[in-house]
């Protein structure tokens, strides 16, 4: 029943045997409590400084990968893309003059109707024009990445969480980035059993167990296995186990993992 794949790639219902509507636990399989979390929790933020502008979302809401959480105001960001990129023609055409002076001045050199002082300040002259030109290009292209991270966008499929902001309100993240916007995945949850290691067995990351909430039966597949320990006490493993959000299916509800027995 064991299947060899990371707990991401697996999105395939275990045997049927075991996992199938309306089938009774086989008798090896031992039945634990648990809880359902997020899964893939993320606090977001943004890198840059600025004004809120708009948030579109709110807590409770499903958005799709890609859809605006957040946006700040992007006139300071345009205007100074726009005072890089401005400059940049003219010193792409002060670096191209420069070289062909220093290839003018060189010519001469080679004639022996040029000093060596002439031809070093040439190429001193191209040199400074061209590092100029490269810096006020790499200038741009920071400004225009600043301008993209004020905007904050779903990774991927997710409920919102929380939104920590409004509109008007200033954003520094220079200190400590603000949460501004809280999601975890909607697709999927984590159910979480705490076990000992009798009853953890030989499971392992990536296995596939069974998780009923109220009769209704999902596949999952283990995310994690956590250690846990309380001072001198026995240690006992926190169990995460990846699951498809199924209807009905929260946050917070009580389910039952099966586990393999001996």
């Amino acid at each position: 029943m064991r299947r060899i794949e990371s707990s991401w790639a697996r999105r395939l219902i275990g045997p049927v045997a075991l996992l199938g509507a309306g089938l009774a636990t086989p008798a090896w399989a031992v039945e634990v409590e648990g809880r359902l979390g997020f899964a893939d929790r993320v606090a977001l933020s943004t890198p840059v400084a600025g004004v809120v502008e708009s948030v579109p979302v709110r807590a409770g809401q499903r958005v799709e990968a890609g859809a605006l959480l957040l946006a700040l105001d992007s006139t300071p960001f345009d205007q100074r893309h726009r005072m890089a990129a401005a400059q940049i023609e003219g010193l792409r055409l002060a670096a191209d003059e420069a070289a062909l002076d220093a290839e003018r001045v060189q010519a001469l050199y080679d004639r022996t109707v040029g000093s060596d002082s002439e031809r070093a300040l040439a190429v001193i002259a191209r040199e400074q024009a061209e590092g100029e030109r490269d810096r006020v290009r790499a200038q741009a292209a920071l400004r225009a990445w600043e301008r993209d991270q004020a905007r904050l966008e779903a990774p991927f499929d997710a409920q919102v969480l929380s939104v920590n902001t409004a509109v008007g309100e200033v954003v520094s993240p220079q200190l400590t980035p603000p949460t501004l916007v809280e999601i975890a995945r909607a697709d999927e949850l984590l159910a979480v059993a705490r076990v000992d290691a009798d009853q953890l067995g030989a499971l392992e990351l990536g296995d596939e167990i069974a998780v009923d909430r109220n009769g209704d039966r999902q596949s999952g597949t283990v995310d994690a296995i956590r250690a846990r320990t309380d001072g001198d006490g026995p240690v006992r493993y926190e169990l995460a186990v990846r699951v498809p959000r199924g209807d009905g299916w929260r946050a917070g509800q009580s389910v039952t993992l099966d586990l393999p027995g001996d």
